[in-house]
C-alpha cells in the first residue's frame, strides 16, 4: 500500500499526458492540485494513527501541504480559466511562500510542545511574520522596476531557491537530532519531502519552467514520495545513537533561526517596504525576548518542580511507612553530619536507644495488627517527647527507636528520656503480659563530647549496652550508659 497508490498516480498522470496529448496543460496543473491534496490526506491519516504527542507534527505538515495546493490551484485559475499564460499572480506566490510557515513552526518548536504552552504561540507567530516578510522580499524584487523583468525574475527564483533550502536544511538538522521513533518518522517525512522538492522546483524553476506545465508537473514526484513515507508502517522502536550534546545544540538553535532569520529579511526589507521591514525587525527582536522569557519561566518552573518532586522521594525513602518517623536509611545518612556538627561546634551529642517492653508476646497475644496500632501509637507519643528542631526521632527496626539528641548532656538526654517514657505510659495501652497490664517502654541513654577520631556509631552501641542493662533490670526504666552521666531512674 505504502508504494501502491503512490506510483498508480504518477502511473495516471503519465498515461493521461500520452493519451491526450491536446489536454496535457489541463492534466498537469489538475495533477499539479490533485496529487498534493492526496498527499495532505494520506498525512492526515498518518497524524491519527500516531499518538497525541506527535499527531500535531503531522497537521502542521498536512496544513503546508494544503497551502501549497491553494497556491496551485490559483495557477490552475489564472492559466487554464482565465487564460494568463506565463505571468506572476500574487496570491499563488503568497500561498507557496506560506506553505513554508507550519515547515518552519515544526522546525523550531521543541518536541513534545503542546500548544496549550505559550512558547509554541510565540513560535508559530515569528514563522509566520518570516513566511509575509519572505514574500512582500520575494514580491519587491520581482515588481519594484515596474513590469517584472528577466533580471528581476531571475531574483525572484534564485530568492525561492534560499528559502526552500532553508526549510530543507532545516528539516534535515531535526531528522538528524531525533531521539524517539515518532520524531525521527516525522523528520525523515519532512526532510525527504523538503530535499526533493527544493531540487525539482529548483530544475524547474531554472531551466524548463518555460518548456510548459507538463515538465513543471514533475513536482508531483515530491507529493508522491511523501504519500508513500506517510503511509508507511511506523519505524521500529530505537534507543538515541545522536550524542546529547547534539541534541541540545538543535533544540537551543531551532528557535534563534526563525527569529534571526525573520531579522535578516526584514532588514533587507526595509529598503523596499520600509513599514513592512520596521515591523519585522520589532516582531524579530520583541517575540525571540519574549520567547527567552517563556524558556526561562518553563525551565525555572520545571526546576522548583523536580526539586519539589526530589524532596517527596526522598521523604518517602527517609521515612517509615509504617510509624512515619524517620527509618535507618536516613539514620545511616544522618548520624555522621550530627556527629560532624557537634565536632565543629564543640558541643555533646546524645543517642536514646528504646524499646518496647515485651512486644513479640503482644504481637503473639493481641495480633499484628495490634502491634502495628501500638506502634503508631508509641512513634507519635515518643516524637511528642522531642520539643527541640534538632531532636530526631528514628525507627531502628521491629519495635525499636532511635532518639538523636544533638547538643544535649547526659543530664538533659535523661529528663528527655524519662519524658518519653512517661508520654509512651500515658498512652495506657493494654498489654496483659507486662507486669503493669500496660504497654512500656525501656530506655538506654548514651551521651559524649563529640571529639575527633571517635566514630559516633559508638555512641549507638553504648546506648544498645544502656538499653540491654534496663531490660535486665526490670524493663520500663531509663538507664545511661556507665560514665555518661546521671544514675538511672525507673517509673513505678
Amino acid at each position: 500500500m505504502p508504494l501502491v497508490l503512490p506510483l498508480a498516480v504518477l502511473l495516471i498522470q503519465a498515461l493521461l499526458m500520452g493519451l491526450m496529448p491536446a489536454d496535457i496543460p489541463t492534466i498537469a496543473y489538475l495533477a499539479m492540485v490533485i496529487v498534493p491534496v492526496l498527499s495532505g490526506v494520506c498525512v492526515l491519516l498518518r497524524a491519527y494513527r500516531e499518538a497525541k504527542h506527535a499527531r500535531s507534527g503531522w497537521l502542521l505538515l498536512a496544513f503546508a501541504i494544503f497551502i501549497w495546493t491553494g497556491g496551485a490551484a490559483a495557477n490552475l485559475w489564472h492559466e487554464w480559466v482565465l487564460g494568463r499564460q506565463n505571468d506572476m499572480y500574487r496570491e499563488a506566490m503568497l500561498a507557496f511562500h506560506l506553505s513554508a510557515v507550519p515547515l518552519l513552526l515544526l522546525i523550531a518548536t521543541p518536541w513534545r510542545a503542546g500548544w496549550s504552552e505559550p512558547i509554541r504561540w510565540v513560535d508559530a507567530g515569528l514563522s509566520l511574520a518570516l513566511g509575509v516578510s519572505y514574500f512582500l522580499l520575494t514580491w519587491q524584487s520581482l515588481t519594484a522596476r515596474g513590469a517584472p523583468d528577466e533580471a528581476s525574475v531571475a531574483v525572484m527564483v534564485w530568492l525561492v531557491d534560499a528559502q526552500n533550502l532553508f526549510v530543507a536544511a532545516g528539516a534535515v538538522v531535526r531528522w538528524r537530532a531525533a531521539q524517539e521513533r515518532a520524531e525521527r518518522d516525522l523528520f525523515t517525512a519532512v526532510a525527504t519531502h523538503s530535499v526533493v522538492y527544493m531540487v525539482l522546483a529548483g530544475l524547474n524553476n531554472h531551466w524548463v519552467a518555460a518548456q510548459g506545465p507538463e515538465i513543471s508537473s514533475a513536482i508531483t514526484v515530491a507529493f508522491a514520495l511523501l504519500m508513500t513515507l506517510a503511509l508507511r508502517p511506523a519505524g521500529p522502536m530505537m534507543l538515541s545513537q545522536v550524542p546529547l550534546r547534539v541534541v541540545l545544540m538543535v533544540r537551543s538553535l531551532s528557535p534563534v533561526m526563525i527569529a534571526g532569520a525573520l531579522l535578516g529579511v526584514s532588514l533587507v526589507l526595509v529598503p523596499f517596504d520600509y513599514p513592512a521591514g520596521v515591523v519585522g525587525v520589532l516582531v524579530s527582536v520583541l517575540g525571540y525576548a519574549l520567547r527567552n522569557t517563556l524558556a526561562q519561566a518553563s525551565t525555572l518552573a520545571n526546576g522548583e518542580l523536580l526539586r519539589r518532586e526530589h524532596d517527596a522521594l526522598q521523604s518517602v525513602a527517609f521515612t517509615d511507612a509504617l510509624t512515619g518517623v524517620a527509618n535507618r536509611h536516613w539514620l545511616d545518612r544522618s548520624l555522621n553530619e550530627a556527629w560532624r556538627r557537634a565536632l565543629r561546634e564543640r558541643h555533646s551529642m546524645s543517642v536514646l536507644m528504646i524499646d518496647i517492653d515485651h512486644f513479640k508476646l503482644l504481637n503473639d497475644r493481641y495480633g499484628h495488627t495490634t502491634g502495628d496500632h501500638c506502634l503508631r501509637e508509641v512513634a507519635e507519643a515518643l516524637s511528642s517527647a522531642l520539643v527541640r528542631p534538632g531532636d530526631h526521632l528514628v525507627r531502628y527496626g521491629g519495635e525499636e527507636f532511635l532518639a538523636i539528641l544533638e547538643d544535649a548532656d547526659a543530664n538533659g538526654a535523661l529528663v528527655v528520656a524519662e519524658r518519653m517514657r512517661q508520654a509512651v505510659a500515658a498512652l495506657r495501652l493494654e498489654h496483659m503480659d507486662s507486669a503493669s497490664g500496660l504497654l512500656s517502654v525501656s530506655i538506654g541513654v548514651a551521651s559524649a563530647m563529640a571529639v575527633s577520631g571517635r566514630a559516633p556509631i559508638t555512641l549507638v552501641e553504648a546506648a544498645d549496652k544502656a538499653l540491654y542493662d534496663a531490660k535486665c533490670q526490670g524493663r520500663d526504666r531509663v538507664i545511661v550508659a556507665a560514665g555518661a552521666g546521671s544514675a538511672d531512674t525507673k517509673q513505678a
